[in-house]
């Protein structure tokens, strides 16, 4: 099944669960009593498998008693839409281990396969994911059932996860035995626990599969939050829980800041959620690890090319922290990934204020030369240009920095057809900063201008 057929069938059962739950019914509750006791002794006795069998039977009974109730059926209805979720899952995982196994039998038996054997995908479990968080958000109000009958359906509902995560379970060992290159288990069984989870609820582990909660299953369900569904908050609950099962000690916080790494540039949303919830943890004392962790994401971002998110962070890091002794760093980072997203305008409106400012000092020369950059491309400040140019060169002649500035300078003597000047100063540029990618420019403008020359 493909993505786009797992949220098509996801949207239809969308549609049907909103008609149940919108329909006018009317309240009808028989006066019968419900016995639990065989349903509790089961579940005391932690026998899943007679618990289910007995719960089975008593759903039966609550329903006809709640027939007509909104609640119940807002309800029933989100168990039979994890049921239907499970479905498709083990239904796509069971088709693939049956390629994947007629395959094999094939390369044995040397028969061909159809093209579109070959090339049926496997929707990721992300996507069912995605395309069921609306439905599995929707609140479920049994306030009108009895407290006995309201702890027999919380226990039943997680006894039918249990067993439908089970389930899936063994599908995706099925499939991960037939085809070596499947490492996905562990997300297909997370998509309904974190379906029921939130950022206030952790995942229940206790509907995961039994032989799954181990420590190092653990571990592979926390990679599979942070790195395959994006939810660092659940990856850190159960790398907690991996730690306690190990008796080892636990920091919330250096969690998220190695959970940040591991995402990287690649999963950069992830990994800044990561640092901003390992800033959440700290305490207003420990401020220069919160800078640090600020600069992290002014990094990320500048990595993965976000540069207008960079300056944005770049300026609350200065602005929030105006007397900190990298309170110049960040002004120098705002400008720079200001210029990376070609903002020119933003940066000609203050940058002589960052230039002039004791806290910049150190940065003065790239913040000048990042003035130079914006002016040019101004390309109505020829004036102010040059008299910046003059200055940039004389105070920092013998910084690789300028060897841009007189690139350009060349470019605009070739442009007036000045070929002499032009070439001496790719010359100069070339000689001076020959490990610069304006110089290996310069060598190529070189070798133009000696072809000029001998022709004329």
């Amino acid at each position: 099944m493909n993505n786009k057929n797992v949220i098509l069938s996801m949207k239809l059962f969308t549609i049907s669960f909103l008609l149940i739950l919108c329909a006018n019914m009317t309240f009808c509750e028989s006066t019968s009593e419900i016995d639990f006791s065989a349903f509790q002794k089961a579940m005391e006795d932690q026998d899943s498998s007679a618990a289910l069998s007995v719960g089975n039977s008593i759903l039966e009974q609550v329903e006809k008693k709640y027939q007509g109730n909104k609640g119940y059926r807002a309800f029933k209805s989100k168990l039979d839409a994890a049921e239907f979720l499970s479905k498709q899952m083990q239904d796509q995982l069971k088709k693939a281990t049956t390629m994947k196994m007629s395959r094999m039998a094939q390369d044995i038996f040397k028969t061909n396969s159809s093209q579109e054997e070959k090339d049926s995908p496997i929707a990721p479990a992300k996507s069912y994911y995605d395309t069921s968080q609306k439905l599995f958000s929707m609140p479920v109000n049994i306030d009108d059932l009895n407290n006995d009958e309201k702890k027999f359906l919380v226990q039943y509902y997680n006894l039918k996860l249990l067993d439908i995560s089970s389930n899936i379970a063994k599908k995706g060992q099925a499939l991960a035995i037939a085809d070596e290159t499947f490492k996905s288990t562990h997300d297909y069984v997370l998509v309904l626990p974190l379906l029921h989870a939130s950022d206030q609820n952790p995942v229940n582990i206790d509907i995961l599969p039994k032989w799954m909660r181990q420590p190092e299953q653990f571990d592979v369900f926390a990679d599979s939050c942070l790195l395959h569904f994006g939810v660092p908050f659940h990856a850190m609950n159960i790398a907690k829980r991996a730690a306690e099962i190990r008796d080892e000690s636990f920091s919330e916080v250096e969690y998220y800041k190695m959970a940040a790494k591991k995402c990287g540039k690649l999963k950069v949303n992830c990994a800044v959620d990561c640092l901003e919830r390992a800033i959440k943890n700290l305490e207003e004392d420990q401020k220069e690890e919160i800078i640090s962790l600020k600069f992290e994401i002014v990094q990320l971002w500048l990595d993965s090319e976000n540069y207008s998110l960079a300056a944005s962070q770049a300026q609350k890091i200065y602005e929030t922290y105006p007397d900190n002794k990298d309170a110049g760093k960040a002004i120098w980072l705002n400008y720079y990934a200001l210029s990376r997203a070609n903002s020119i305008n933003e940066i000609l409106v203050d940058i002589d204020t960052a230039i002039n400012d004791e806290r910049c000092k150190v940065y003065e020369p790239k913040l000048m030369y990042i003035k130079w950059w914006a002016l040019r491309r101004d390309r109505s400040k020829a004036a102010q240009v040059a008299v910046l140019e003059l200055k940039l060169l004389e105070r920092y002649g013998n910084d690789p920095m300028v060897a841009p500035i007189l690139l350009s300078q060349a470019t605009d003597l070739l442009a007036s057809q000045n070929y002499t000047d032009a070439y001496n100063i790719l010359l100069k540029l070339d000689e001076k900063f020959p490990d610069t990618a304006a110089a290996s420019q310069a060598a190529k403008m070189m070798e133009k201008l000696k072809t000029i020359q001998k022709t004329n």
